[in-house]
């Protein structure tokens, strides 16, 4: 590896450190500056993809718009429109400069996924042999914005590099389910065994409800390309028992599930808080509420609130990008628990939720498209496609985990993924073109030897 491929791939697996405190406009993490760097070579090297100006130009006219119509204002746009701009931009130009080779790409995305998995599991057994310096890694490292978390059935929950265990969850994905696939088919596409088991070991011990979602949408997907009907019916009791059982043995899930459901099906909220109420009455009330939910779980109600009273109010092309945070200001439902969950203003807990807010059904269309589209299903009678739809359902984990629980556009590299997800499909789509071309040409010839065969 390269000290390009180093830079390139080093915000994907690491978010620990910041130059800029949230005080200021934006959080500068360290990993931007190699993109910095990188995207002014890659500009010096290659043209600029101008197609990309069909992506961008929309949301640049709807966000000025949005900014004329007060819906938003010219700092929020901006700061996030620049941000999504050069990532897209950046990445695309990442896929030129490895000659748009997905393989290529997804391998050394793999290596990168061992590397942080194995530091995840040194980072729990240092915890269970009380080696401080092995898990404490703010404390005897410059990390600003890391941390490790208590919970889980072995006192901690695995984030590795990343400041969340959520967020390991979520990038490492990928790296999951193509990891599941090779140790149950014993197949080596990408990894060889024992780094198949630290990925598969690592992700289990993040004890994060974003990963179990992760495992359960990998086993959902699995069913969907081994025969449709008959392993999907398989693949519901397989994610039932494993839910019960991560239900049942693991506190941080448990009390997320409960929370779910005493907002989302008992409509708590609702319930105990809305109307008028005496302070006192009020208090009580509160503190009945917060025994029953979870933060986390809160949270995202209260967005899912937030994006659907803005979604009513600007339902074509939303508010504009970064304007969540101003319909958060107007909608949260904070007030009610005396403001104690005032999280994930700007990103709405949710991918999914921040674009029905931001893009209104213009986003949500295109999200809906793209993953349509550019979609590869395993194909049962041809064996040579394997790495197409393995990649491409592979990607597919990490789309859903984002839009369900992970609201920054950007974060670890996403536009990266959404590249390889975009041209593994148009290389698949070259490859079976290929594949239709040379059986015509040897059916054509099967027929041409035939039909000498009748004239001798």
């Amino acid at each position: 590896m390269t000290w390009v491929d180093f830079g390139i791939f080093l915000n994907l697996f690491f978010n620990g450190y910041i130059l800029f405190s949230k005080q200021l406009p934006f959080e500068f993490y360290i990993t931007y500056i190699p993109i910095i760097v990188l995207l002014f070579f890659f500009i010096a090297k290659y043209r600029f993809p101008k197609e990309l100006l069909l992506i961008l130009i929309p949301l640049l006219i709807t966000g000025l718009l949005n900014i004329l119509l007060d819906n938003n204002t010219v700092g929020n746009f901006f700061k996030i429109f620049v941000n999504v701009a050069v990532n897209i931009i950046f990445y695309r130009y990442v896929m030129e400069y490895y000659d748009f080779d997905v393989s290529k790409i997804f391998k050394m995305y793999m290596q990168g996924s061992y590397i942080v998995a194995l530091l995840g599991l040194i980072q729990v057994a240092s915890f269970v042999l009380h080696i401080e310096p092995g898990y404490n890694w703010r404390e005897f490292l410059p990390l600003n914005k890391w941390n490790f978390h208590v919970g889980g059935l072995l006192g901690i929950r695995l984030n590795s590099t990343f400041t969340e265990p959520s967020y390991f969850g979520s990038s490492i994905a990928p790296a999951f389910f193509i990891s599941v696939y090779e140790l149950i088919f014993k197949k080596d596409l990408f990894l060889n065994r024992t780094k198949q088991l630290v990925i598969v070991i690592a992700y289990l011990l993040t004890f994060s409800s974003l990963a179990y979602m992760g495992i359960f949408i990998t086993i959902l997907l699995f069913a969907l390309n081994f025969g449709a009907v008959r392993y999907f019916l398989i693949a519901i009791p397989v994610v039932i028992v494993l839910y019960n059982a991560a239900y049942s043995n693991v506190k941080d899930f448990k009390v997320r599930i409960d929370g779910m459901k005493a907002l989302f099906v008992d409509g708590i909220i609702e319930k105990e808080l809305s109307g008028d109420l005496s302070k006192g009455a009020r208090m009580y009330r509160v503190s009945k509420v917060l025994t029953k939910i979870h933060g986390s779980s809160f949270v995202l109600y209260n967005n899912m609130h937030v994006a659907v009273k803005n979604f009513k109010q600007n339902p074509l092309f939303g508010s504009g990008l970064g304007s969540h945070e101003l319909a958060f200001e107007k909608y949260n439902l904070n007030y009610m628990l005396g403001g104690i969950y005032d999280f994930n203003a700007p990103d709405a807990n949710s991918m999914f939720l921040r674009i029905l807010s931001e893009l209104g059904i213009m986003g949500v269309l295109f999200v809906f498209i793209f993953i349509s589209k550019f979609y590869v299903s395993k194909n049962l009678s041809m064996e040579e496609d394997e790495k197409y739809w393995l990649m491409s359902n592979a990607i597919l984990v990490i789309i859903f985990t984002q839009l369900l629980r992970q609201g920054n556009y950007t974060y670890n590299g996403f536009i990266l993924f959404a590249w390889l997800y975009y041209f593994n499909k148009l290389q698949y789509n070259e490859y079976v073109g290929k594949q239709r071309e040379e059986l015509e040409r040897t059916e054509a010839g099967r027929d041409h030897e035939t039909e000498i065969a009748i004239q001798n």
